[in-house]
């Protein structure tokens, strides 16, 4: 079946134009710093009036239902709404490299990247950078096949932003960090991580219909929504507390990817525990959990693949 968006273009660049408007003063993502982006003024993120992209390629190493055969069409951007000291993708996260993209150029990038078979356009953390994106998206459906979009994010976002996205994003990929705000803080610098992320999953939740993931024939996403959580060191991520809170709030059924890549990277070596990867009991001890609470679809990963100590 073709692939049809669910907003025509009119409906959509007004969603764009609004989302504009919060990006001066900035309230795009909850910390709402308001800095002047179009005069040049940084707020948290660092991120200026311009859009900056780290690097634009098929992506195969996602969960399989976005990945597929072909890749994802994957946008990693520059900047980050989060100060995690262990970020594998520091360079442009949290050192802010990268290369500034002209509207024209992005609807280009996005037509060759449509032109060489990717299942979807993948924006990874993209809320900073909202309003371009879906911009050069929408512009993109003259020259480029049109996609379904995956919004793939920290979780840290604002119901407001969420709300304009809805019709757009056709497929949400959050995290569920922590269950504890302190511990967010002190490995993210966010101080309210919790209730921001689990507003913003419940709200993830209703704009899909319950969470349904919807697959093509070729088993590959069209709608609904993952749940990522990296299982860190010594419990930091709060597993256990975390699938607690799913299960009361948005049941068994939603599909969830539970994560063994951590590794120590940016400022994380020299902080225990976060100064190692996960063990393999460690792990296991979240899969079990997962299972016990009754979890249903749940993709899980091979440590031997992915560094497990």
């Amino acid at each position: 079946m073709k692939y049809k968006p669910r907003l025509d273009f009119d409906a959509g660049m007004a969603r764009v134009e609004k989302l504009y408007t919060l990006m001066d003063p900035c309230r795009l993502c909850p910390r709402e710093c308001g800095a002047r982006r179009r005069a040049g003024e940084t707020g948290f993120c660092g991120a200026g009036p311009v859009l900056k992209l780290a690097s634009w390629n098929a992506h195969h190493g996602e969960e399989p239902p976005i990945s597929g055969t072909h890749g994802s069409g994957t946008l990693f951007t520059s900047h980050c709404t989060l100060g995690c000291i262990f970020c594998q993708n520091f360079p442009f996260s949290q050192l802010h490299n990268g290369e500034e993209i002209p509207p024209d150029r992005l609807v280009k990038i996005l037509t060759q990247l449509s032109r060489r078979g990717v299942h979807n356009f993948n924006l990874v953390t993209p809320a900073h950078f909202a309003p371009h994106l879906l911009e050069g998206i929408l512009r993109a459906r003259e020259t480029a096949l049109p996609l379904p979009i995956v919004y793939n994010t920290s979780g840290y976002e604002r119901l407001e932003v969420l709300e304009l996205l809805d019709g757009l994003v056709d497929i949400w990929l959050p995290d569920i960090k922590y269950a504890d705000n302190e511990i967010a803080l002190k490995f993210s610098r966010c101080a309210d991580y919790v209730e921001h992320n689990r507003a913003a999953l419940k709200a993830m939740f209703r704009m899909t219909g319950g969470g349904k993931l919807e697959l093509d024939d070729d088993g590959l996403a069209t709608a609904g929504m993952i749940i990522r959580h990296l299982v860190l060191p010594e419990r930091l991520s709060g597993t256990k507390a975390s699938f607690e809170w799913l299960k009361s709030e948005l049941g068994t059924g939603v599909h969830i990817s539970l994560m063994c890549q951590f590794f120590p990277a940016f400022k994380s070596h020299d902080i225990p525990p976060l100064d190692r990867g996960i063990t393999h009991d460690e792990y296991l001890e979240a899969i079990e959990t997962v299972e016990r609470l009754g979890f249903e679809n749940v993709l899980a990963q091979d440590p031997e693949e992915h560094g497990g100590a």
